[in-house]
C-alpha cells in the first residue's frame, strides 16, 4: 500500500475547513521555511547562459504538467522577457565546481506591450491600470522536482526576492498572477492574494482553466502581520518577508539594463520582431 503523504493529507483536509479556522492552523499547517539553503542561491539572470537555462527548465516543467506542448525548440519565453525592466531570478545549486540551475521565476513590469496575462485578464488588469496602479506580472515559475524534497523552502526564497524587486527596486503597487485554480488556496491562504476576475481557459497555459490573483504590495506588510501575529517565527511568513535576511538571496544593484546583443540575439533566434 502506498504511503500517503502527511503535508499532502494536511492540505486536504484544511481546504475544506472554514476561514476563520483555517488562520488559526496556519501555524500547523506550514513546514519550518528555511531562510538560509545550504549550496543554493538565488540571484538575477544575466548571462545568455541564464537565460537560455532558464527557459529551458522552464519548459520541461512545461511539457511534464501540461502546459505547454513538446516542441523541437525546447525554451519557454515570452516576448516582455525582452523588456529592459523584466527580470529572470534563477536558483543555483552548487556542487564543487559544478552549477546546476534548480528554480527560475520571472517578473514583468507593465509597459506599453503590455503583459502576458492580457492575452485573456485584459480587462481585469485594465481595471486596476485605470485606478492609476503600477503593475507587475510573476510567471513562468518552474522548480526542478528533485530539489524541492517535499518542503518550501525553494519556491519560498523565490518568492521573497521576486518581492523585493517588486516593492523596492520597481515601486510596484500589485503583483499579478495566473495559476492554474487548484493551487489557489496556497496563494490565497498562505501568500495572501486576492482573486480578481473568474476561471477562463488560457491559450498560453495549452487551454488550461487559469485564475487571475493580485498582491496589494501596498497593504501586504498590514496584512502579513495580522494574518501571522501568532504564528510560530520558525514558519512565520511576516517574519520571513518583512524582518529576516537571507544569506541566500544575492540581490544587489538592479539599474542595468539587459545587454542589447542578448535582446537581440532572443529576437532573432525566436521570430519577435517587436
Amino acid at each position: 500500500m502506498k504511503k500517503i503523504n502527511r503535508n499532502y493529507l494536511k492540505r486536504k483536509i484544511y481546504k475544506i475547513l472554514p476561514t476563520n479556522i483555517r488562520l488559526r492552523l496556519l501555524s500547523h499547517l506550514l513546514p519550518e521555511i528555511k531562510l538560509d539553503l545550504k549550496n543554493i542561491a538565488f540571484r538575477t539572470a544575466v548571462t545568455p547562459e541564464d537565460y537560455l537555462s532558464a527557459f529551458n527548465l522552464v519548459y520541461k516543467v512545461f511539457v511534464k504538467t501540461g502546459y505547454t506542448r513538446p516542441s523541437t525548440t525546447p525554451f519557454r519565453l515570452a516576448p516582455q522577457h525582452c523588456n529592459n525592466g523584466s527580470r529572470i531570478f534563477i536558483g543555483i545549486h552548487k556542487d564543487g565546481n559544478t552549477e546546476k540551475l534548480v528554480y527560475s521565476i520571472s517578473i514583468f513590469p507593465d509597459s506599453d506591450t503590455g503583459l502576458p496575462m492580457d492575452m485573456v485578464f485584459k480587462n481585469e488588469l485594465d481595471l486596476l491600470r485605470s485606478e492609476g496602479r503600477f503593475i507587475v506580472e510573476a510567471g513562468h515559475l518552474a522548480a526542478d522536482a528533485s530539489y524541492k524534497k517535499n518542503d518550501m523552502n525553494v519556491p519560498m526564497l523565490g518568492n521573497k526576492i521576486l518581492h523585493q524587486y517588486a516593492s523596492k527596486h520597481l515601486n510596484a503597487d500589485d503583483i499579478v498572477i495566473a495559476i492554474h485554480p487548484k493551487h489557489r488556496w496556497f496563494y490565497e491562504d498562505l501568500l495572501l492574494f486576492k482573486k480578481i476576475g473568474e476561471i477562463k481557459e488560457y491559450a498560453y497555459a495549452n487551454n488550461n482553466p487559469a485564475l487571475a490573483m493580485r498582491l496589494d504590495l501596498r497593504t501586504m506588510k498590514e496584512n502579513y502581520a495580522n494574518t501571522y501575529r501568532n504564528v510560530l517565527k520558525k514558519n512565520n511568513l511576516y517574519h520571513f518577508f518583512f524582518t529576516a535576511k537571507s544569506n541566500s538571496i544575492i540581490l544587489e544593484d538592479q539599474s542595468f539594463s539587459i545587454e542589447k546583443r542578448l535582446l537581440e540575439n532572443l529576437k532573432y533566434l525566436y521570430g519577435f520582431r517587436t
